[in-house]
């Protein structure tokens, strides 16, 4: 059956210089193992394309014309290679969904450069355009020149905030669902695949859309199914445990991975014990750290990794290792599918396609909900989302109190909420899952299952009901009756941040010496004030009031050091401005 072909990683990602006319034979071709930044220096060959492989993999050395990134669902071959070549040199590039799973890609032809990306990847490739040339990689620092000269020190202020800022304003990201053609004279960009929403019949309640999506998750998750041992990042809340079922119930071997941060407002481990003791599936907890070692001078990023989890990730990459697992399945992309992403009110219950009596259940139970009536009135225009109240933008936004004021730089929650591109999550994958030869996955990035969300009544993503907004509620129906009450009611988060505020407060000089001595690259570059940072270190309540923006601070901090001591110059010969102080 093509369902069960098992998932293809070997295939990690690609990076090249080419230009364009170009006979093929002229083009080096590199196979070789990833490593991480910034030990990977660029060829000294003026065209050359560049497979990088998964650890461990068995990848024969060919000289093939297409190079991918990520899992597809059939071993790449030369008649593989012979498809995609024919789709892309033909126009034909909604053919290219015909090649399943979730990767990137780049074809060099005699007369083009094509580079494509599938609509459910958070892999990607960057790439810079000079004269008849294209660079492309899937590793940014790659393209970074002379590292720091790359950076504006806006985008470094926003990242010290937490915003989702892309770090190289200079270079260019392929979209996903797109195709990138380069005949050296031009550049087309087109978009070649997108979501055609699926609607159930009218009068379709709640419980219905929760079924189908189970079964489109569960035939989702066949593949998996004949691919070996499957770990999953287990974390206690309702993606991730849906992941799970599936997967067993689709007859994969599964094993589930819980950081454990042993501190009591943020331990979600009893969650994430009673799915395994249900569907019995094995259990292994990884102590996080959140001491001495929770901060390292010796981590360096291609990408910033503004977020608290590093060390952690980092923690639970090498116990994969340890274990000999290749796929390590998340709960990724339930946010989307299960949650309201941008707009969400009373317009959603008045002209949805509703029942009437559903509709005056949300109506009632939005009464009684956090919201105030003038909010609620507003919302009955789709301009105004109940969504933003309380986000953290403006007023709410978490506190800068160290960073030096940089007036008009906008809150652009549009960005913030950009989940088609995470650094975090990339930076993960080049430096702690790919070079230790793991692949994450995400069994919800299903075209199935987008197109039943995209369809889905938008009032069905939350459910006011008793003074409470019930979050993913398809999702809890969906677990119902797979799964102990105890996880699908559960309500309410816990304290996440409470072991980093811990730390915070225990580990001043730490932080003082990252971000605040004269050597830190946030003070030469203005943007961290070390008189504002001290003050606030010597205030235990100022310290759990800028935790994030410390953490956030720190990482990257990290970052700018290891661009500046990044071996020698990456990708072509480029000019830009050093950021200054002002």
């Amino acid at each position: 059956m093509a369902d069960r072909l098992s998932l293809c990683a070997d295939y990690v990602g690609c990076c090249g210089r080419v230009s364009v006319p170009v006979s093929t034979e002229d083009v080096d071709h590199v196979v070789t193992p990833f490593v991480p930044f910034p030990d990977r220096t660029w060829p000294s060959r003026p065209r050359f394309v560049w497979q990088w492989t998964r650890r461990g993999a068995a990848v024969p050395d060919g000289r093939q014309e297409l190079l991918l990134g990520g899992t597809v669902r059939e071993r790449p071959s030369g008649e593989l290679a012979a498809r995609v070549a024919a789709w892309l040199r033909h126009g034909d590039h909604h053919r290219l969904t015909e090649l399943r799973g979730d990767h990137t890609g780049a074809l060099v032809t005699r007369h083009a450069v094509y580079l494509f990306r599938s609509l459910f990847t958070q892999n990607t490739l960057f790439y810079r355009i000079s004269g008849d040339t294209i660079e492309w990689s899937t590793d940014p620092s790659d393209l970074a020149g002379d590292g720091l000269t790359e950076l504006d020190r806006t985008t470094i202020w926003r990242l010290c905030r937490g915003d989702n800022a892309t770090a190289y304003p200079r270079l260019r990201r392929l979209r996903a669902g797109h195709v990138l053609v380069f005949d050296g004279r031009s550049t087309s960009d087109i978009q070649y695949d997108r979501v055609v929403p699926r609607r159930l019949p009218r009068g379709s309640s709640l419980r219905d859309y929760a079924g189908h999506a189970y079964d489109l998750l569960r035939r989702a998750t066949r593949p998996y199914a004949g691919s070996g041992r499957i770990g999953v990042m287990l974390s206690g809340g309702l993606d991730s445990a849906a992941v799970t079922t599936a997967l067993v119930d689709a007859g994969a071997d599964v094993t589930a991975y819980h950081v454990t941060t042993g501190d009591p407002l943020a331990d979600e481990s009893a969650y994430a014990r009673a799915v395994c003791r249900h569907l019995d599936v094995p259990f292994v907890s990884v102590s996080a750290d959140t001491g001495d070692g929770y901060l390292s001078t010796g981590w360096a990023f291609p990408n910033p990794y503004n977020h608290f989890s590093y060390r952690w990730q980092e923690q639970l990459a090498e116990r994969v290792r340890q274990d000999g697992i290749t796929f390590l399945a998340t709960g990724d992309d339930g946010n989307l599918l299960f949650d309201p992403v941008r707009d969400y009110g009373v317009h959603d219950f008045l002209f949805g396609r509703l029942r009437w009596a559903e509709k005056r259940q949300l109506l009632r139970g939005a009464l009684c909900a956090r919201w105030t009536l003038p909010d609620l009135v507003r919302s009955v225009r789709r301009a105004h989302s109940l969504l933003a109240v309380g986000q953290p933008v403006g007023d709410n936004a978490d506190p800068t109190d160290f960073l030096v004021p940089m007036p008009g730089v906008p809150d652009d929650i549009d960005e913030r909420m950009n989940f088609e591109f995470t650094s975090i999550e990339h930076t993960a994958d080049l430096t702690l899952f790919w070079p230790r030869g793991i692949q994450r996955c995400s069994p919800m990035a299903d075209r199935e299952l987008y197109r039943l969300a995209e369809g889905m009544p938008n009032a069905y993503r939350w459910f006011p009901y008793g003074g409470r907004v019930i979050d993913k509620p398809v999702l809890r129906l969906m677990l119902s009756t797979r799964l102990p009450a105890q996880v699908w009611r559960r309500y309410g988060g816990l304290w996440p941040h409470a072991p980093l505020q811990t730390f915070c407060l225990t580990h001043t000089e730490t932080l003082a010496e990252l971000i605040g001595s004269p050597e830190s690259r946030l003070v030469r570059m203005n943007i961290v004030d070390p008189d504002r940072l001290a003050a606030v270190l010597d205030e235990p309540p100022a310290i759990r009031r800028n935790t994030n923006c410390l953490v956030w601070s720190a990482m990257t901090e990290l970052f700018l050091r290891g661009l500046d001591r990044a071996p020698g110059k990456r990708g072509a010969d480029h000019h830009a401005a050093t950021p200054t102080r002002s």
